[in-house]
């Protein structure tokens, strides 16, 4: 698909480019062609790239909210599935996306939906610095030829692919792209968060050079995970990776990204980056070290099923909540990761047969469930999937994953509903969502998660924690496998705690003077004090 060519210009001038006099054209100020990403990263060394507001451009893409539309529906083009794309929140349904500033990049844009925002000026220049870096970054083994053979090098690689990577994304947002254009964006971008993560993880956040605040750090990070801010999975690691040197293997950049996500624990890599003043390539070997390291410890206790997952993502989005999910556990896969027809057929039974049982499980809150017996601990992973119950004949505990609610992980869970409602993948967080719905009705239901250690309130008061996830997940439909041992132990619990007197009053009994620490001191002081008592009395009886 070609067009024309369109050049940055300052109102009212003209430019000749190929014999041709291309006038600019209004709205257009952000379409780049080849001769012009060369032109402007040229000019990086000499200058800073001047930004002008003065034109109002509209957005590319702006959704209708709370209009209810299909997911399966325009956005599907050249028979694809709807997970393939990088899709909007406006193909998703529901009240839950009314409030659209969850979904607008506050840095930066990548991809196309968003491109041309005139409120992301300052955003284009930043990207602009990051992907000059970022293709040395990529072409490593071309560092004595000029700047322009290396994007010439990087522009080939993904032209080479641009219809494919524009199938990609809702046909009605990029129309209005030529072909170059479109290659020169993705160009751009892809470069620009390649290096930027990069930055962040091995070169100790050396944000400074690129005109970036530390309040910008926290809003990046958030606008990678923005749903309509994705980027093809396979242009960031088949395409641009191919071209680097080959310590920079697939494994080894998701391990870099999922770092960059705080995904793996810091202390994992402090053995291997103790020092900032480090060769790149250095780094990089360092990181394939800890690379094999974490294969041992960590993917080897996956299943097979969460690795082909992890391969098929469509997205850093989708592979954030592919990890954040975490495996499927051993007893549900046969049940819930087999084939399509399998998923369909277990979904049709759930509706139809475990409708019962998911509200007799779900209605029993935390004050509820501590009140018969049931103790809320930590899981040992932050994984969603990560819930268990056990139970004994009085006592029981169910263990939680711990969370963390803030501005950002709202932003957060709003665009992993929004992907779910919006293709084909099987609504696990919205489980997990409707899941904690269940426990939490009042401000004191997040009181005792937040004491128990499994909820980190950092919102506002519990009353808007507990608002939250009850409106959030009020109209969303969730998977009624989900969870589904979980839910059906925590029925027969409570069916035999309510059955017996003596549990109750066992239960009562342990609450009541063993429910703190102090009780169980006092306690063990006044049995210390009856023990010596009659200690003392039986020496005074019996003295020899």
């Amino acid at each position: 698909m070609a067009g024309e060519l369109v050049i940055q210009m300052e109102e009212g001038q003209q430019e000749v480019v190929a014999d041709k006099v291309v006038k600019p054209a209004d709205g257009n100020k952000h379409f780049r062609t080849l001769a012009d990403l060369k032109s402007e990263i040229l000019q990086l060394g000499n200058k800073e790239t001047s930004s002008s507001a003065t034109e109002k451009r509209r957005c590319p893409k702006v959704p209708e909210w709370l209009l209810p539309s299909d997911a399966k529906g325009s956005s599907n083009a050249k028979g694809s599935k709807p997970s393939d794309k990088c899709l909007s929140p406006s193909d998703a349904k529901g009240s839950v996306l009314s409030d659209n500033h969850h979904y607008m990049p506050k840095i930066m844009s990548f991809g196309p939906y968003h491109h041309g925002n005139p409120k992301l000026e300052r955003g284009e220049t930043i990207k602009l610095k990051l992907a000059a870096d970022g293709i040395q970054l990529l072409v490593a083994g071309m560092k004595d030829q000029p700047i322009e053979e290396a994007v010439d090098h990087v522009y080939s690689i993904i032209s080479g692919k641009v219809e494919e990577l524009m199938g990609s994304y809702d046909m009605k947002s990029i129309e209005k792209y030529s072909a170059e254009q479109f290659s020169v964006m993705i160009l751009v971008d892809g470069c620009a968060l390649l290096w930027y993560i990069f930055l962040c993880v091995c070169s100790g956040g050396d944000h400074e050079d690129y005109n970036i605040g530390y309040q910008d750090l926290s809003l990046i990070h958030q606008d990678a995970l923005l749903l309509e801010n994705q980027l093809p999975y396979q242009l960031l690691f088949q395409d641009l990776l191919k071209m680097t040197e080959p310590e920079l293997t697939i494994d080894c950049w998701r391990v870099i990204i999922l770092e960059f996500f705080g995904m793996i624990e810091e202390s994992f890599f402090q053995e291997f980056f103790g020092m900032k003043e480090q060769s790149f390539l250095r780094k990089m070997k360092n990181y394939c070290c800890a690379l094999l390291v974490w294969i041992t410890q960590i993917i080897k206790r996956k299943s097979e099923t969460s690795d082909k997952e992890s391969k098929r993502c469509h997205h850093l989005l989708d592979l954030y909540r592919n990890y954040l999910l975490g495996p499927t556990p051993k007893h549900t896969e046969n049940g819930n990761s087999g084939n399509e027809n399998g998923k369909k057929g277990h979904k049709v039974r759930a509706l139809v047969g475990d409708v019962k049982e998911q509200v007799m499980a779900s209605f029993r809150n935390v004050k509820e469930l501590m009140a018969a017996g049931i103790r809320i601990k930590p899981s040992p992973t932050h994984h969603l999937r990560d819930i268990s119950f056990t139970s004994n004949c009085v006592t029981a505990c169910l263990r939680l994953p711990p969370i963390t609610i803030d501005k950002s992980t709202k932003t957060l869970f709003f665009n992993l509903i929004a992907y779910e409602m919006s293709s084909d993948v099987d609504h696990h967080f919205i489980s997990y969502l409707r899941f904690l719905d269940s426990l939490i009705d009042h401000a004191d239901d997040v009181k005792e998660l937040q004491s128990a250690g499994v909820l980190q309130n950092n919102l506002g008061t519990h009353e808007e924690v507990a608002e939250f996830f009850n409106t959030v997940s009020a109209d969303l439909e969730s998977n009624f496998l989900a969870y589904k041992d979980v839910r059906v132990k925590i029925r027969n619990h409570l069916k035999s705690h309510y059955n017996s007197r003596l549990k109750m009053w066992m239960t009562q009994c342990l609450d009541t003077y063993f429910g703190s620490p102090w009780t169980i001191i006092a306690w063990v002081g006044a049995a210390l004090a009856l023990f010596f008592t009659a200690v003392q009395t039986y020496l005074s009886v019996f003295p020899h």
